[in-house]
C-alpha cells in the first residue's frame, strides 16, 4: 500500500477490527482464528501423569479461564447493516470525488464488490460515495480497509487484510499535503482528514506490513475528544508514546456471532456499537454526530452476527482429521470450544486467559489493564457518550487474552493477536517458532496446506535490515511483538500435530 493508500487506510480503527465477516458477495459468508498463545507458569495449564507429561484430558489451561457471559444485544436487520457497512458515511471526512481518480493512481484500482450501485459501484470496496449536504461528494473509507483480505486468490469481507501496509507514518504523508480551498463541504472534510492523518501519525507507526494500528487508532483518537461532547482537542488529555505502539491482527469477522467480548484482551463488553462506533469516528466531533451512527450500527452488529466460516477449499484426508478431532476435544476443545455439522450442537466457553498462563505477549493487556499506560482507554470510554452502550473491562477479573473460535481458522495468518506466527503448525509448536522471519510473498494463493499457514523464511533483524526491506520483516525481538507462550501443543508428537491440523481443515 502506497503512502496515500496508508492515509485513507488510517479510518480502519479497532471497531471495524472487532467486527465478524462475509464473502464478497454480500451476506452469507467466511472465517478466521488465532489460537490464544500460552505458557503455564506455577502449577502450570494442564496436569501431568505418571510420566510428568501432560495429559490434556485430565485439565488443561481452561482450569483457569474466567468465563465472560454473552451479552443481551439490540435486535437488526442483517441486510440493512451489509447496506450500511458499504453506503453511509461513518467516517466522515476522505477524498473529494473530483479528485479520487487522481488518488487511485496512486493508490491503485482495488476490486469492486459486486451488487453496489451508483458510483459506489465505480470505486474500490474499501471505499464508499456519499453526498454532503451542499450536493458535493466525498469518498470515504469503510470497515473493508482491513476487514476485506484475500485467501487463494478470493477477495472474502470480513477476513483480515493482512497485506495492509501501515509502515509510513501518517504525519510524514499528511503533513506536505496541501489545504484545498473550503469552497465545498467535500473539500472541508478533505481538510479535516488530512489533519487527523498528521495526528495520528506519529503513535501509530507499524514496524511490518500486516500489524494493524487498530488499537492505537482508538486512543489516540480518544485522547484528543472531551468524553461528554466528543468535541476534538489539538492538544491531548493524557500522554502518549511513540516508544509503546501496540500491533494488531484484525480478527475475522465470522467469529462475532459466538464472542463475549471483542479485542484480544476481551475489554469490550456487552452490546458493541459504542466501541465499534468509536472506532470510525475519525472525525466524528459531536455527540449530534455519533448518535445516528450508533442507531444504525444495530444493523451492522446484527450482519456482522450473521457472517459464517468459509470452507477448506483443497482436499482433506478425513481419516485423518478424525483422529485430529479427538486429540483437539482433549487438548484445544476447553478454551476453544466444539464443533458439529449441526451449529446447534456447537459449544463456545468464552474464556479468558489469565496472562500468566496463556504466556503470549503481555504488552496490549497489561498496558491497558488499570496501572498501565493506556488504561486511561477505559476511564475515559467508560465515561463518554459511547459508554451508555458499551462497557470497556480491562483486567476484571484478569487482564488476559480471550481464546478465540477456531472456525476458518486456516483462512486467518498470520496468528496470535499480534500476527507473529506465520503458520498453525507453528502455534501447535513453540519450539519451531522463528524468532526473526518474512513471508515470502504477498500472493495469497501461496499457502502451506501442511502447515496451514505462509510460506516464510528467515530474515535478518530489523535493525540491521535496508530501510527497503524492513516493513517486509517480522522481528519478534521488538515491543509488542513477541511470539512465545501457548506452548499447550509443545506435548505432541508430529503425527499428533499433523492429525490436529488435518482436523482444522474441517472447521
Amino acid at each position: 500500500m502506497r503512502p496515500l493508500a496508508v492515509l485513507a487506510a488510517l479510518t480502519l480503527l479497532a471497531a471495524c477490527s472487532s467486527a465478524p465477516g462475509a464473502a464478497a458477495d454480500g451476506p452469507g459468508g467466511s472465517s478466521d482464528t488465532g489460537a490464544g498463545s500460552s505458557e503455564a507458569t506455577g502449577d502450570g495449564a494442564t496436569t501431568g501423569d505418571s510420566e510428568g507429561e501432560p495429559s490434556a484430558c485430565e485439565g488443561g489451561p481452561w482450569q483457569f479461564g474466567r468465563p465472560i457471559a454473552m451479552p443481551e444485544l439490540p435486535a437488526g436487520d442483517p441486510a440493512a447493516g451489509y447496506a450500511a457497512l458499504l453506503g453511509e458515511d461513518y467516517v466522515s471526512c476522505g477524498i473529494p470525488w473530483e479528485l479520487f481518480g487522481i488518488a487511485e493512481g496512486v493508490l491503485g484500482v482495488e476490486e469492486p464488490l459486486p451488487g453496489r450501485t451508483g458510483k459506489n459501484a465505480e470505486v474500490g470496496h474499501s471505499w464508499n460515495v456519499v453526498s454532503r449536504s451542499d450536493g458535493s461528494e466525498l469518498v470515504v473509507s469503510n470497515c473493508l480497509q482491513c476487514h476485506a483480505g484475500y485467501f487463494n486468490g478470493e477477495l472474502i469481507v470480513g477476513l483480515g487484510k493482512a497485506s495492509a501496509d501501515f509502515t509510513t507514518s501518517l504525519a510524514d504523508v499528511a503533513g506536505p499535503l496541501p489545504n484545498l480551498p473550503e469552497t465545498s463541504e467535500a473539500n472541508a472534510a478533505f481538510n479535516k482528514f488530512k489533519a487527523r492523518a498528521a495526528a495520528l501519525g506519529p503513535y501509530s507507526t507499524m514496524k511490518t506490513i500486516g500489524a494493524n494500528p487498530a488499537i492505537m487508532f482508538a486512543i489516540i483518537l480518544l485522547s484528543h475528544r472531551d468524553p461528554v461532547t466528543l468535541a476534538w482537542q489539538d492538544e491531548p488529555l493524557f500522554e502518549l508514546s511513540t516508544d509503546l505502539v501496540i500491533p494488531a491482527d484484525p480478527p475475522p469477522w465470522w467469529r462475532v456471532a459466538k464472542k463475549a467480548s471483542h479485542f484480544a484482551n476481551g475489554m469490550s463488553r456487552g452490546d458493541h456499537r459504542g466501541t465499534m462506533v468509536l472506532a470510525s469516528s475519525l472525525c466524528t466531533d459531536s455527540v449530534e454526530e455519533a448518535a445516528p451512527v450508533v442507531d444504525y450500527f444495530d444493523d451492522i452488529q446484527a450482519y456482522l452476527a450473521s457472517i459464517e466460516a468459509p470452507k477448506y477449499p483443497f482436499a482433506i484426508d478425513e481419516a485423518l482429521a478424525a483422529d485430529g478431532a479427538e486429540i483437539f476435544e482433549c487438548t484445544c476443545a476447553g478454551c476453544h470450544g466444539t464443533y458439529s455439522a449441526d451449529a446447534a450442537a456447537e459449544t463456545f466457553p468464552n474464556l479468558l486467559i489469565p496472562l500468566d498462563v496463556i504466556g503470549t505477549d503481555p504488552s496490549f493487556a497489561t498496558l491497558a489493564a488499570a496501572g498501565g499506560f493506556y488504561h486511561q482507554l477505559r476511564d475515559w470510554f467508560n465515561g463518554s457518550f459511547y459508554g451508555m452502550f458499551s462497557e470497556v473491562v480491562t483486567d476484571d477479573p484478569t487482564p488476559g487474552y480471550t481464546a478465540p473460535p477456531l472456525d476458518g481458522v486456516w483462512a486467518t495468518a498470520p496468528y496470535f493477536h499480534n500476527g507473529s506466527v506465520p503458520s498453525i503448525a507453528l502455534v501447535l509448536d513453540s519450539t519451531a517458532r522463528p524468532g526473526i522471519w518474512r513471508r515470502l510473498d504477498l500472493d495469497s494463493t501461496h499457502f502451506d496446506e501442511a502447515a496451514l499457514g505462509w510460506p516464510w523464511e528467515p530474515a535478518p533483524a530489523w535493525d540491521d535490515a535496508p530501510a527497503s526491506e524492513r516493513k517486509y520483516i517480522y522481528d519478534t525481538t521488538s515491543f509488542a511483538y513477541g511470539n512465545g507462550g501457548h506452548t499447550f501443543g509443545d506435548h505432541l508428537d508430529d503425527g499428533e500435530r499433523k492429525a490436529v491440523l488435518e482436523y482444522l481443515k474441517t472447521l
